[in-house]
């Protein structure tokens, strides 16, 4: 076990940290306005529409005049909720429910393969490579937990060269329970074999803080201005850059 030291503040018998990834490893907000947008005009165009209808789904994305919303669905959600979600919009316009899931569904899939990957759009924010090699050396395990899907996680992993400084890694499934549930961590927890009570998350959005509280980890560490946002409130620590993130053996 490790102190964790970020300022001035210290936190003691840390055994691992698990790092969120869009946001937080994952510079992705201008892919995730671009989807979200991409996706709103699909939706709109495939149920005829018009211009009527993307005001309300970009709505329902986070998606705004002053870009995207770090705590919106697009930002902080799973695939399957944006789904979910774009299909709420359709019905309550008064399309039925039975038309439009399988609608969505394919408007989604078209999007995707049109972009053909994601991992080359979405770079690491700077030093985060030079921080899980820095962790990676010392007795703490590294785990990354995402909603987005595994086969984006690992192609992110993989396509940056990350891959061999991180332990475990976790993405979210159609049928897992997303974030805040705490299911996904704790599997990851035990991948690693640490306790959930000594973990500390790091993230950017309200669903990381929820989920440490929830799964009773050792505290929330929220980015900040370099990543673009405020730090979330209620964090037990806050980043100013990944050199703030220090690691002290246990006296």
């Amino acid at each position: 076990m490790v102190q964790i030291r970020c300022g001035q503040h210290l936190i003691a018998g840390i055994e691992a940290i698990v790092f969120d990834k869009d946001g937080t490893l994952a510079d992705s907000r201008g892919l995730l306005q671009r989807t979200a947008i991409a996706r709103a005009e699909a939706i709109s165009t495939a149920v005829g529409g018009g211009d009527d209808l993307m005001p309300a789904l970009l709505a329902c994305f986070g998606v705004s005049a002053q870009g995207i919303d770090p705590d919106g669905l697009m930002a902080a959600g799973t695939r399957e909720a944006n789904r979910q979600g774009a299909i709420a919009v359709l019905v309550q316009a008064g399309y039925s429910q039975a038309k439009v899931t399988t609608l969505v569904a394919d408007c989604f899939a078209a999007v995707n393969a049109a972009r053909n990957g994601k991992a080359a759009y979405t770079p690491p924010f700077e030093g985060t490579a030079a921080m899980l090699k820095r962790l990676h050396h010392s007795p703490l395990k590294i785990g990354v937990l995402s909603s987005d899907s595994p086969a984006y996680v690992e192609e992110f992993l993989r396509y940056y060269d990350l891959l061999p400084w991180v332990d475990e890694w976790q993405g979210t499934r159609p049928e897992d329970p997303p974030k805040p549930d705490p299911t996904l961590l704790e599997q990851v927890c035990d991948r690693l074999q640490v306790a959930v009570a000594r973990t500390l998350v790091v993230g950017d959005s309200w669903a990381d803080l929820a989920l440490a509280e929830q799964a009773q980890a050792a505290g929330f560490v929220s980015v900040s201005e370099p990543w673009g946002r405020s730090p979330v409130p209620g964090a037990t620590l806050v980043l100013g850059n990944w050199d703030d993130l220090k690691v002290k053996p246990e006296p």
